[in-house]
């Protein structure tokens, strides 16, 4: 090669060199700059982070709070329909004796003019005329009407007290 081909590897080996040592220096100073600048980063970041976290927190909990409220509510109104029911329910069923009771009162003071007829086939009724033929002599047929009269109607006024003392404690 010669004096000039060596001259100019020396100064492009020169310029390799200086250039190396410019781009390492220069990586250097960028990187301990970009760390820097990352490690500032970092800690903003962690900042942003907590400070996020403790919002966070506290829109959880008001939410969870605003739940809780809806629920309690939600809860309330479905246990008042089912109060409700039960109520219905237990006034239903008082109609019910109280009516039995109402149709049983007028059918007796309905029987009070009994007519003796042929029974149905079972064994009551035919034993019932039985007894009444026998007792047909001793006309004891009229104070057994108003025994039975008074019975039914001593059991309808005591069931209706009954039913009108029921309270919603008990008593």
């Amino acid at each position: 090669m010669g004096i000039i081909g060596d001259a100019f590897g020396k100064l492009f080996s020169f310029f390799v060199s200086i250039f190396a040592n410019l781009f390492g220096f220069l990586g250097d100073l960028f990187g301990g700059l970009f760390s820097v600048i990352w490690e500032g980063l970092k800690w903003v970041g962690n900042l942003l982070k907590k400070l996020f976290q403790n919002l966070v927190d506290i829109l959880i909990s008001f939410f969870e709070t605003i739940y809780a409220l809806i629920d309690g509510l939600l809860y309330l109104l479905y246990m008042i329909g089912v109060l409700a029911v039960k109520l219905f329910l237990v006034i239903f069923e008082a109609a019910k004796v109280l009516w039995s009771l109402i149709v049983g009162f007028s059918k007796t003071l309905g029987s009070l003019a009994y007519t003796q007829q042929a029974g149905s086939g079972n064994g009551y009724s035919e034993m019932i005329g039985k007894v009444f033929k026998v007792l047909e002599p001793m006309q004891i047929n009229v104070i057994a009407y108003v025994l039975l009269f008074i019975l039914w109607f001593v059991t309808a006024i005591s069931a209706i007290k009954l039913i009108s003392s029921i309270r919603v404690g008990g008593d």
